[in-house]
Protein backbone atom coordinates (compact mmCIF):
# COMPACT_ATOMS: atom_id res chain seq x y z
CA UNK A 1 0.00 0.00 0.00
CA UNK A 2 2.73 2.67 0.98
CA UNK A 3 4.79 4.49 -1.73
CA UNK A 4 7.83 6.55 -2.02
CA UNK A 5 8.50 8.62 0.74
CA UNK A 6 7.56 12.60 -0.45
CA UNK A 7 10.53 14.93 -0.58
CA UNK A 8 10.26 18.24 0.12
CA UNK A 9 12.69 21.21 -0.43
CA UNK A 10 14.95 21.79 2.71
CA UNK A 11 12.94 24.80 4.26
CA UNK A 12 10.42 22.08 4.51
CA UNK A 13 12.91 19.46 6.37
CA UNK A 14 11.28 19.19 9.75
CA UNK A 15 8.49 16.99 7.63
CA UNK A 16 10.86 14.73 5.63
CA UNK A 17 13.74 14.25 3.46
CA UNK A 18 15.87 17.33 1.99
CA UNK A 19 14.96 17.42 -2.29
CA UNK A 20 17.75 16.58 -4.45
CA UNK A 21 19.57 19.09 -6.24
CA UNK A 22 16.53 19.70 -8.18
CA UNK A 23 13.26 18.77 -8.85
CA UNK A 24 12.92 16.81 -12.39
CA UNK A 25 9.44 16.87 -13.60
CA UNK A 26 8.65 19.24 -15.81
CA UNK A 27 7.17 22.46 -14.43
CA UNK A 28 4.86 24.24 -16.90
CA UNK A 29 3.62 27.62 -16.09
CA UNK A 30 0.89 29.59 -17.71
CA UNK A 31 0.33 33.45 -17.46
CA UNK A 32 -0.83 36.67 -18.77
CA UNK A 33 -1.19 39.88 -16.97
CA UNK A 34 -1.71 39.22 -13.05
CA UNK A 35 1.85 40.10 -11.92
CA UNK A 36 0.84 39.78 -8.15
CA UNK A 37 -0.57 36.49 -8.55
CA UNK A 38 2.49 35.03 -11.13
CA UNK A 39 4.80 36.23 -8.23
CA UNK A 40 3.00 34.29 -5.84
CA UNK A 41 3.32 30.56 -7.91
CA UNK A 42 6.90 31.52 -8.73
CA UNK A 43 8.05 32.15 -5.46
CA UNK A 44 6.86 28.76 -4.64
CA UNK A 45 8.09 26.67 -7.15
CA UNK A 46 11.43 28.22 -6.76
CA UNK A 47 11.69 26.35 -3.61
CA UNK A 48 11.25 23.55 -5.74
CA UNK A 49 14.18 24.55 -8.24
CA UNK A 50 12.48 22.31 -11.43
CA UNK A 51 15.40 21.16 -13.63
CA UNK A 52 12.80 22.03 -16.41
CA UNK A 53 10.35 25.05 -17.01
CA UNK A 54 7.85 25.84 -19.87
CA UNK A 55 6.61 28.88 -19.74
CA UNK A 56 3.44 30.15 -21.64
CA UNK A 57 2.32 33.60 -21.69
CA UNK A 58 -0.62 35.29 -23.99
CA UNK A 59 -0.20 38.47 -25.36
CA UNK A 60 -1.54 41.91 -24.53
CA UNK A 61 -5.17 42.91 -26.07
CA UNK A 62 -5.12 45.97 -28.14
CA UNK A 63 -8.20 46.83 -26.24
CA UNK A 64 -6.64 47.54 -23.16
CA UNK A 65 -3.95 50.18 -22.57
CA UNK A 66 -2.52 48.72 -19.52
CA UNK A 67 -1.85 45.16 -20.84
CA UNK A 68 1.21 45.62 -22.44
CA UNK A 69 2.78 46.77 -19.31
CA UNK A 70 1.45 44.07 -17.26
CA UNK A 71 2.43 41.09 -19.60
CA UNK A 72 5.96 42.91 -19.45
CA UNK A 73 5.91 41.93 -16.09
CA UNK A 74 4.84 39.01 -15.61
CA UNK A 75 7.26 37.77 -17.98
CA UNK A 76 9.81 39.97 -16.45
CA UNK A 77 9.51 38.17 -13.13
CA UNK A 78 10.81 34.59 -14.96
CA UNK A 79 14.22 37.18 -15.51
CA UNK A 80 15.04 36.09 -11.60
CA UNK A 81 15.48 32.47 -12.31
CA UNK A 82 18.33 31.79 -9.91
CA UNK A 83 18.71 28.11 -9.90
CA UNK A 84 19.80 25.30 -12.61
CA UNK A 85 16.98 25.42 -15.05
CA UNK A 86 16.57 24.65 -18.81
CA UNK A 87 14.21 27.09 -19.42
CA UNK A 88 11.52 27.05 -22.74
CA UNK A 89 9.55 30.47 -23.45
CA UNK A 90 6.22 30.00 -25.72
CA UNK A 91 5.03 33.52 -25.63
CA UNK A 92 2.31 35.12 -27.72
CA UNK A 93 3.36 38.75 -29.04
CA UNK A 94 -0.96 38.70 -29.73
CA UNK A 95 -3.54 38.55 -27.69
CA UNK A 96 -4.88 34.54 -28.67
CA UNK A 97 -7.51 34.48 -26.06
CA UNK A 98 -7.94 32.20 -22.79
CA UNK A 99 -8.80 28.87 -25.19
CA UNK A 100 -6.36 29.95 -28.05
CA UNK A 101 -3.75 30.29 -25.73
CA UNK A 102 -4.50 27.50 -23.08
CA UNK A 103 -4.86 24.37 -25.64
CA UNK A 104 -2.12 25.96 -27.89
CA UNK A 105 0.35 26.05 -25.06
CA UNK A 106 -1.07 22.60 -23.86
CA UNK A 107 0.06 21.45 -27.35
CA UNK A 108 3.41 22.54 -27.26
CA UNK A 109 4.09 21.30 -23.71
CA UNK A 110 3.01 17.98 -24.65
CA UNK A 111 4.40 17.73 -28.01
CA UNK A 112 8.44 19.29 -26.06
CA UNK A 113 8.23 16.48 -22.89
CA UNK A 114 6.28 13.22 -22.23
CA UNK A 115 4.99 14.74 -18.79
CA UNK A 116 4.17 17.84 -17.16
CA UNK A 117 2.58 19.53 -13.91
CA UNK A 118 0.32 22.41 -14.98
CA UNK A 119 0.09 25.51 -13.02
CA UNK A 120 -1.88 28.98 -14.43
CA UNK A 121 -0.97 32.22 -12.66
CA UNK A 122 -3.66 32.08 -9.79
CA UNK A 123 -2.99 28.13 -9.13
CA UNK A 124 -0.19 28.29 -5.37
CA UNK A 125 0.45 25.09 -4.52
CA UNK A 126 1.87 23.65 -1.79
CA UNK A 127 5.31 22.01 -1.46
CA UNK A 128 3.86 18.65 -1.26
CA UNK A 129 2.35 19.03 -4.84
CA UNK A 130 5.17 18.31 -6.55
CA UNK A 131 6.57 15.22 -5.21
CA UNK A 132 2.86 13.86 -5.02
CA UNK A 133 2.50 14.34 -8.80
CA UNK A 134 6.08 13.40 -9.46
CA UNK A 135 5.31 9.86 -7.46
CA UNK A 136 1.77 9.10 -9.50
CA UNK A 137 3.22 10.11 -13.26
CA UNK A 138 6.00 7.52 -12.37
CA UNK A 139 3.48 5.10 -10.66
CA UNK A 140 0.60 5.47 -13.32
CA UNK A 141 2.69 6.44 -16.25
CA UNK A 142 1.29 3.24 -18.41
CA UNK A 143 -1.40 3.03 -17.13
CA UNK A 144 -4.56 3.47 -19.53
CA UNK A 145 -6.91 3.92 -16.94
CA UNK A 146 -5.54 7.21 -15.17
CA UNK A 147 -5.76 10.59 -17.03
CA UNK A 148 -4.77 13.28 -15.08
CA UNK A 149 -3.52 13.88 -11.41
CA UNK A 150 -5.28 16.84 -9.74
CA UNK A 151 -3.73 18.55 -6.99
CA UNK A 152 -6.91 20.74 -6.29
CA UNK A 153 -9.39 18.68 -3.82
CA UNK A 154 -12.28 21.99 -3.37
CA UNK A 155 -11.92 21.25 0.17
CA UNK A 156 -13.53 17.95 0.23
CA UNK A 157 -14.09 16.52 3.92
CA UNK A 158 -11.43 14.38 4.67
CA UNK A 159 -13.46 11.21 5.84
CA UNK A 160 -13.17 7.35 6.20
CA UNK A 161 -10.19 6.05 4.08
CA UNK A 162 -7.72 8.25 6.05
CA UNK A 163 -4.54 5.67 5.44
CA UNK A 164 -5.34 6.66 1.55
CA UNK A 165 -3.33 9.61 0.16
CA UNK A 166 -5.63 10.26 -2.64
CA UNK A 167 -8.76 8.67 -4.49
CA UNK A 168 -9.96 8.31 -7.97
CA UNK A 169 -12.53 10.63 -9.19
CA UNK A 170 -14.19 11.01 -13.37
CA UNK A 171 -13.89 14.02 -12.29
CA UNK A 172 -10.42 15.91 -13.27
CA UNK A 173 -9.83 19.61 -11.72
CA UNK A 174 -7.30 21.62 -13.43
CA UNK A 175 -6.23 24.35 -10.51
CA UNK A 176 -2.68 22.61 -10.43
CA UNK A 177 -2.76 19.41 -12.49
CA UNK A 178 -0.03 16.94 -13.77
CA UNK A 179 -0.70 14.69 -16.84
CA UNK A 180 1.26 12.56 -19.72
CA UNK A 181 1.57 13.20 -23.39
CA UNK A 182 -0.68 9.79 -24.12
CA UNK A 183 -3.75 11.39 -22.71
CA UNK A 184 -3.78 15.21 -24.38
CA UNK A 185 -3.18 13.83 -27.44
CA UNK A 186 -6.79 11.56 -27.66
CA UNK A 187 -8.90 14.73 -25.96
CA UNK A 188 -10.55 16.49 -29.35
CA UNK A 189 -10.95 19.99 -28.56
CA UNK A 190 -13.56 20.17 -31.77
CA UNK A 191 -15.83 17.09 -30.24
CA UNK A 192 -15.77 16.30 -33.89
CA UNK A 193 -16.82 13.03 -32.56
CA UNK A 194 -20.29 14.23 -30.57
CA UNK A 195 -23.49 13.13 -31.16
CA UNK A 196 -26.40 13.49 -29.06
CA UNK A 197 -28.20 10.27 -28.63
CA UNK A 198 -24.32 8.44 -28.40
CA UNK A 199 -23.56 11.67 -26.18
CA UNK A 200 -26.24 11.07 -23.84
CA UNK A 201 -25.86 7.25 -23.30
CA UNK A 202 -21.74 7.27 -22.91
CA UNK A 203 -22.79 9.95 -20.17
CA UNK A 204 -25.30 8.12 -18.56
CA UNK A 205 -23.13 4.63 -18.20
CA UNK A 206 -21.15 7.45 -16.16
CA UNK A 207 -23.92 8.96 -14.33
CA UNK A 208 -26.96 7.13 -13.35
CA UNK A 209 -28.45 10.25 -11.66
CA UNK A 210 -30.46 12.48 -13.27
CA UNK A 211 -29.15 15.99 -12.12
CA UNK A 212 -25.78 15.10 -13.55
CA UNK A 213 -26.44 13.71 -16.21
CA UNK A 214 -28.64 16.14 -17.64
CA UNK A 215 -26.02 18.67 -16.42
CA UNK A 216 -23.12 17.62 -18.88
CA UNK A 217 -25.23 16.33 -21.85
CA UNK A 218 -26.79 20.38 -21.80
CA UNK A 219 -23.55 21.17 -21.06
CA UNK A 220 -21.73 19.23 -24.28
CA UNK A 221 -24.88 19.77 -26.45
CA UNK A 222 -24.21 23.39 -25.55
CA UNK A 223 -20.50 24.26 -26.79
CA UNK A 224 -21.58 21.84 -29.73
CA UNK A 225 -24.62 23.88 -31.22
CA UNK A 226 -21.99 27.24 -30.29
CA UNK A 227 -24.20 28.65 -27.19
CA UNK A 228 -21.64 28.30 -24.99
CA UNK A 229 -17.84 29.23 -25.90
CA UNK A 230 -15.54 26.55 -25.88
CA UNK A 231 -13.46 25.58 -23.34
CA UNK A 232 -10.13 23.24 -23.29
CA UNK A 233 -10.74 22.04 -19.52
CA UNK A 234 -14.02 20.38 -20.59
CA UNK A 235 -13.35 19.06 -23.70
CA UNK A 236 -10.36 17.49 -21.20
CA UNK A 237 -12.79 16.20 -19.20
CA UNK A 238 -14.99 14.85 -21.89
CA UNK A 239 -11.87 12.82 -23.28
CA UNK A 240 -11.54 11.26 -19.90
CA UNK A 241 -15.20 10.13 -20.32
CA UNK A 242 -14.78 8.68 -23.34
CA UNK A 243 -12.10 6.69 -22.77
CA UNK A 244 -12.73 5.29 -19.03
CA UNK A 245 -10.06 7.28 -17.27
CA UNK A 246 -10.02 8.64 -13.77
CA UNK A 247 -8.57 11.27 -11.70
CA UNK A 248 -6.03 11.28 -8.66
CA UNK A 249 -7.36 13.34 -6.71
CA UNK A 250 -6.15 13.80 -3.04
CA UNK A 251 -6.93 13.34 0.21
CA UNK A 252 -6.30 16.82 1.22
CA UNK A 253 -6.34 20.49 -0.71
CA UNK A 254 -3.11 21.31 -2.23
CA UNK A 255 -3.79 23.97 -4.75
CA UNK A 256 -5.45 27.02 -3.70
CA UNK A 257 -7.31 28.87 -6.65
CA UNK A 258 -6.34 33.08 -5.34
CA UNK A 259 -7.83 34.10 -9.03
CA UNK A 260 -11.65 34.82 -8.23
CA UNK A 261 -12.93 38.59 -9.36
CA UNK A 262 -14.04 41.29 -11.95
CA UNK A 263 -10.63 40.52 -13.97
CA UNK A 264 -10.52 36.64 -13.82
CA UNK A 265 -11.85 34.81 -17.47
CA UNK A 266 -14.11 32.46 -15.57
CA UNK A 267 -14.37 32.63 -11.72
CA UNK A 268 -15.82 36.46 -11.14
CA UNK A 269 -17.63 35.99 -7.58
CA UNK A 270 -14.57 36.45 -5.28
CA UNK A 271 -16.98 35.22 -2.59
CA UNK A 272 -17.06 32.07 -3.79
CA UNK A 273 -16.79 29.56 -0.77
CA UNK A 274 -14.15 27.77 -3.47
CA UNK A 275 -11.99 31.11 -3.73
CA UNK A 276 -8.33 30.23 -1.88
CA UNK A 277 -9.25 27.51 -0.30
CA UNK A 278 -6.57 26.60 2.38
CA UNK A 279 -3.52 24.24 1.11
CA UNK A 280 -2.54 21.59 3.10
CA UNK A 281 0.50 19.06 2.70
CA UNK A 282 0.40 15.39 2.61
CA UNK A 283 1.88 13.09 4.92
CA UNK A 284 5.73 12.36 4.22
CA UNK A 285 4.90 8.69 3.83
CA UNK A 286 2.76 8.60 0.01
CA UNK A 287 0.52 5.88 0.77
CA UNK A 288 -2.07 4.32 -2.50
CA UNK A 289 -5.38 3.33 -2.62
CA UNK A 290 -5.38 -0.96 -2.94
CA UNK A 291 -7.34 -0.58 -6.52
CA UNK A 292 -8.49 2.00 -9.19
CA UNK A 293 -12.17 3.01 -8.91
CA UNK A 294 -14.36 5.60 -8.48
CA UNK A 295 -17.60 5.94 -6.34
CA UNK A 296 -20.54 6.91 -8.09
CA UNK A 297 -21.70 8.30 -4.72
CA UNK A 298 -18.55 10.28 -3.97
CA UNK A 299 -18.16 12.04 -7.67
CA UNK A 300 -22.12 12.98 -6.97
CA UNK A 301 -20.71 14.65 -3.87
CA UNK A 302 -18.26 16.59 -5.57
CA UNK A 303 -20.24 17.41 -8.44
CA UNK A 304 -22.87 19.20 -6.04
CA UNK A 305 -19.78 20.77 -4.30
CA UNK A 306 -17.98 21.97 -7.62
CA UNK A 307 -20.52 22.49 -10.21
CA UNK A 308 -23.64 23.28 -8.63
CA UNK A 309 -22.41 25.72 -6.86
CA UNK A 310 -26.08 27.71 -6.06
CA UNK A 311 -26.70 24.63 -4.41
CA UNK A 312 -23.20 24.24 -2.78
CA UNK A 313 -23.06 21.73 0.28
CA UNK A 314 -19.57 22.87 1.11
CA UNK A 315 -20.16 25.94 3.89
CA UNK A 316 -23.35 24.93 4.61
CA UNK A 317 -23.67 20.95 5.10
CA UNK A 318 -20.77 19.63 5.75
CA UNK A 319 -22.12 16.84 8.77
CA UNK A 320 -24.17 15.80 5.98
CA UNK A 321 -21.60 15.08 3.26
CA UNK A 322 -19.16 13.29 5.60
CA UNK A 323 -21.99 10.69 6.82
CA UNK A 324 -22.68 10.28 2.79
CA UNK A 325 -18.94 9.73 2.15
CA UNK A 326 -18.76 7.76 5.09
CA UNK A 327 -21.36 4.90 4.11
CA UNK A 328 -19.62 5.58 0.41
CA UNK A 329 -16.08 4.86 1.72
CA UNK A 330 -17.41 1.81 3.95
CA UNK A 331 -18.92 0.41 0.61
CA UNK A 332 -15.87 0.33 -1.06
CA UNK A 333 -13.92 -0.73 1.88
CA UNK A 334 -16.36 -3.71 1.87
CA UNK A 335 -16.05 -4.43 -1.87
CA UNK A 336 -12.42 -4.30 -1.72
Amino acid sequence: MAGATLNYPKENQSKTLAVKSGFGVPVALFNFNRPQMTRQVFEVVRQIKPLRLLLVADGPRASRPDDARLCAEVRAIFDEIDWDCEVTRHFSDTNLGSFKRNSSGLNWVFDTVEEAIILEDDCVPSLSFFPYCEALLEKYRDDPRVGVISGNNFGFPSVGRKKDSYFFSAYSFTWGWASWRRVWREVDLTMSWWEPVAGREMLRALFPRKAELQYWYELYESIRLGKQKNAWDYQMLLSLFRHSQYSATPRVNLVSNIGFGADATNCLDENSPLHDLPRCELEPLLVHPANIRRSVRVDHALFRIVYQPRQSILPRAKNKLARILMRAWKKIEGSS
